[in-house]
């Protein structure tokens, strides 16, 4: 994937060019696992928290981190909703797919996934609006 100008990948290739997996991974560990805690012991809740938190901080790691492609970065800087834009995607597939599987019917997985999209899309785009310029 390259970043040219009208490629409808280049958000999805800035993302990934720049995304921390480590740490991504580590803050959805643990916000999967404190929902699930807190929430009974449910392993719906527990998942779904640990695939926003993946991409939560996964979208702000990349964004407000030094490491990553120059390219991707000065991309993700100057167009930062278009940036967020993947990451709430990726987010709300994830948790579509969680409440789809755990019982939460089809409207209420389209449901669930929407309004993590929305969240995280605005939460990033903040995010790289605010802070995008200064890594």
């Amino acid at each position: 994937m390259t970043l040219e100008r009208g490629n409808a990948f280049t958000p999805v290739a800035s993302a990934t060019m720049m995304w921390p997996w480590g740490t991504a991974l580590g803050g959805g560990a643990v916000g999967g696992i404190a929902f699930f805690l807190l929430n009974s012991f449910s392993v719906s809740s527990g998942l779904a928290a640990g695939v926003f938190f993946f991409t939560l901080i996964g979208g702000a790691v990349a964004l407000l981190g030094k490491k990553g492609d120059r390219r991707a970065k000065r991309w993700a800087a100057q167009y930062p909703w278009k940036f967020a834009g993947a990451p709430a995607l990726a987010g709300a597939l994830g948790v579509a797919a969680v409440a789809l599987v755990f019982g939460g019917g089809l409207f209420g997985a389209i449901g669930s996934g929407l309004l993590t999209a929305a969240v995280l899309w605005v939460i990033l785009g903040v995010i790289g609006t605010v802070a995008g310029g200064r890594s």
